[in-house]
């Protein structure tokens, strides 16, 4: 009677000869399932929810096709909280990118104990968002923060920090960029290490100063990390809401509404679920033509094009 020996080239899992698929499903079905569940599901389950006019009231759940996507378009506080929305994007975008490049440029100089900075410097990154929300609105209260206090010995007046319209959405840019402004430093200048110095060199023996050197070499070598830094807290600020929770709640008189956080008033304040999905998807629209668009048309140049 012959016993049929498993080769020396066979796999073992478990103590059990190893089945390709088996192994494959073992390892990727959890992480499957994970997906089909929390994502892939919920996301299918909130765009019907979108063409229906399900509330908390109501509870009918009707199908409605486009209505709600069309009561958007005639939506004042909609169109407010797509203004809030870009405004704060645009802002806060092109000041953290100003800010990151120049303090990349001014890092990239070595100075003695600039180590310690940086590290200190990366710490608004780890705080979340709602505290980084909550704590500001404390540093800037008018009667007991320390922002004002401190202003106001140099015989200078507060502004109005979160109590005018105007300033409140100022407000929100400059916190966002107190706190991210530190991703964009970390992705360029871990770019500017990697720039080849013979480059340089060569515009030095070429007689060129630091600004043309800056302009014409620097600057297009950066614009990879810069163009990616953009987009990645663009999206991130689109979608914000924690911080706007923690700081403002919307206010004042819908000053710092968002898309999100109206999102969020019409799932969860008014119970309009079907409303607050089409607002959500909206944002999703908006996301995908804008990502698109800036990816399709912005031309990333090396130096010397």
């Amino acid at each position: 009677m012959t016993i049929a020996m498993p080769s020396a080239s066979t796999k073992y899992v478990f103590g059990k000869p190893e089945n390709p698929r088996r192994t494959v499903w073992f390892f990727l079905g959890p992480c499957v399932a994970y997906l089909i569940v929390f994502s892939i599901y919920p996301l299918f389950h909130s765009l019907r929810l979108s063409f229906t006019d399900l509330t908390a009231a109501g509870g009918t759940g009707n199908w409605v096709g486009l209505k709600n996507y069309a009561d958007l378009l005639v939506d004042p506080l909609f169109w407010n909280a797509a203004r809030n929305s870009a405004i704060m994007v645009t802002l806060a975008v092109a000041l953290q990118v100003v800010l990151g490049v120049a303090l990349a440029m001014f890092f990239n100089l070595h100075l003695r104990g600039s180590w310690i900075v940086r590290g200190i410097l990366l710490l608004p990154m780890l705080i979340p968002p709602i505290v980084v929300g909550v704590m500001w609105r404390a540093l800037l209260n008018p009667d007991w923060g320390l922002v004002d206090w401190i202003i106001s010995r140099f015989g200078l007046t507060p502004p109005d920090w979160l109590g005018s319209v105007d300033m409140a959405i100022v407000t929100l840019v400059l916190v966002d960029s107190w706190q991210w402004t530190p991703f964009v430093f970390i992705i360029v200048f871990a770019r500017l290490q990697a720039l080849p110095q013979d480059v340089f060199e060569a515009a030095n023996v070429d007689g060129a100063g630091s600004w043309v050197t800056f302009r014409r070499i620097t600057l297009p070598m950066l614009m990879p990390a810069i163009v990616f830094a953009s987009v990645f807290r663009a999206v991130d600020a689109f979608r914000s809401f924690d911080l706007i929770y923690g700081l403002s709640y919307g206010g004042p008189a819908r000053g710092t509404t968002t898309l999100s956080f109206f999102a969020f008033q019409n799932g969860f304040q008014f119970q309009n679920y079907g409303y607050a999905a089409a607002v959500a998807y909206s944002m999703l629209i908006i996301l995908a033509v804008g990502t698109t668009v800036i990816l399709r048309y912005v031309h990333i140049r090396g130096p010397g094009q």
